[in-house]
């Protein structure tokens, strides 16, 4: 073991180690390297801008965890397997992305986000070329879904924040009055292809358990 001993401001007990660059058995260690990076608070998935956690944020009450819950649930009806952001599918091809919208749906996200979704052939092609824009779109269409249904649904309104996002998902499939009618009746919608609302509605409810 090697002897050492540590001076003190002016405190000599032997000799003195220089905590800028110690040798210890013929090895250095060098204590002014380059400064440590610190690792960010939140890690955000590639693809997802911050404004698209902010608008669900502000206008669901979402934390960006239970977020990412919820989309990825999403994507795994709509777009696993089939292209995830490069997807093209649905009714007549009609529907775009991970998370498969359609033109009612860029509509309605555009007049929340400020600037426009178009549907025609490049505006497709672009859109499913562009992650961060279809991030910001599924975030957007999610809290107008929520906006209609916390102005029209007393049901809506009275779940807790987990039911309200299962019901979001059931919007999703079937848009927000049929969501309304469903938490009404029970009476439960299917999509052109079969696909019932339920499946999305169950799986976001499963998930957040």
């Amino acid at each position: 073991m090697a002897a050492y001993s540590l001076n003190v401001k002016g405190l000599n007990m032997g000799n003195t180690i220089d905590f800028t660059k110690e040798s210890v058995q013929g090895n250095t260690i060098d204590f002014v390297g380059a400064p440590i990076k610190e690792p960010s608070l939140v890690q955000k998935p590639q693809g997802v801008s911050a404004n698209a956690y902010s608008i669900v944020s502000d206008k669901i009450g979402v934390e960006q965890s239970t977020w990412d819950t919820f989309r990825d649930e999403i994507a795994k009806i709509e777009s696993a397997g089939s292209g995830d952001y490069a997807a093209k599918g649905g009714h007549n091809n009609h529907y775009d992305g991970r998370y498969q919208m359609g033109k009612v749906a860029k509509t309605d996200a555009s007049t929340l986000l400020g600037y426009s979704l178009l549907h025609d052939t490049k505006s497709r092609e672009a859109f499913r070329d562009d992650r961060t824009k279809q991030e910001e779109a599924f975030a957007a269409f999610t809290s107008k879904n929520h906006s209609y249904l916390m102005n029209k649904s007393k049901k809506y309104r009275g779940l807790s924040l987990n039911e309200k996002l299962s019901a979001l998902a059931y919007a999703h499939n079937q848009g927000w009055s049929k969501a309304k009618k469903w938490l009404q009746t029970g009476e439960v919608g299917a999509d052109s292809a079969g696909t019932k609302g339920t499946k999305y509605s169950n799986a976001i409810q499963e998930a957040l358990k």
